[in-house]
C-alpha cells in the first residue's frame, strides 16, 4: 500500500491498495500477485501486464521495427529508480513496451542503439539535465518523429517554457496524471 500524502491542499500521491492494482491489471488483461519478504521487511507486487514484451524486442527496437498498432516503445529516464520503475510499470499495464535508464549518458547511449517511439524524461537529472538530453536525442536520426514527454517536479511556467524550447511535446508535473499520460501517448506528436 502507498500511503496518501498532502502538500497544502494538493494531494501529492494517492493510496493504492493491492486490490486496486489487481483491478487495474485485470481490466487490462494482466495479473498481480502480492509478495511479502517477511515480517517487518515490507512487500511488493509482481505484475504481469497483458502485453508481454517478447524476447525479441531489443533486437526489434535496434532494427526500428514498428511496434503493434497503438503500442509505443518508450524509454523512461529518471534518476529516481522507484519513480522510473513505477512509470514503466504503468506504461506496461497500458500495453506499451518500456526500457528504463537512470543515468542520462546511459540513456543517450541506449537511444543511439535502439529505436523508440516516445521518451519520458525527468528534467532534474545529474550530469546532464533532461532538456539537454532531449536535445541530444532529438538530433538522432532514429528519434525523428518521436514523442517527448517531460515528467518532472518542476512545474512553474518558466519550467514549461524551457521544456517546450528543448523540444518536449508535453510537460507533466510529478506525480503524473496517468490518464493524461495515456492520452498523450495515444495522441502522439501534436501537429507542428
Amino acid at each position: 500500500m502507498v500511503k496518501a500524502g498532502e502538500y497544502g491542499d494538493q494531494c501529492m500521491y494517492e493510496t493504492i491498495e493491492e486490490p486496486q492494482v489487481s483491478s487495474l491489471l485485470e481490466r487490462r488483461g494482466g495479473q498481480a500477485a502480492p509478495q511479502v519478504a517477511g515480517p517487518d521487511m515490507g512487500g511488493a507486487a509482481a505484475s504481469r501486464p497483458a502485453h508481454r514484451v517478447p524476447a525479441s524486442v531489443p533486437a526489434d527496437m535496434a532494427r526500428g521495427t514498428a511496434a503493434q498498432p497503438g503500442v509505443r516503445r518508450v524509454l523512461v529516464v529518471d534518476d529516481n529508480a522507484d519513480a522510473a520503475q513505477t512509470v514503466a510499470m504503468l506504461l506496461e499495464v497500458l500495453g506499451h513496451e518500456t526500457a528504463v535508464e537512470y543515468d542520462p549518458l546511459q540513456a543517450l547511449a541506449v537511444a543511439r542503439e535502439r529505436s523508440f517511439d516516445a521518451f519520458v524524461l525527468d528534467i532534474g537529472l545529474p550530469g546532464m539535465d533532461g532538456h539537454e538530453l532531449a536535445r541530444q536525442i532529438r538530433a538522432l536520426p532514429q528519434a525523428a518523429g518521436a514523442l517527448f514527454i517531460a515528467l518532472t517536479g518542476y512545474g512553474q511556467q518558466q519550467d514549461r517554457d524551457a521544456s517546450k524550447a528543448a523540444g518536449f511535446h508535453y510537460h507533466f508535473v510529478k506525480p503524473a496524471d496517468v490518464d493524461a499520460l495515456a492520452r498523450a501517448l495515444a495522441k502522439g506528436t501534436p501537429p507542428a
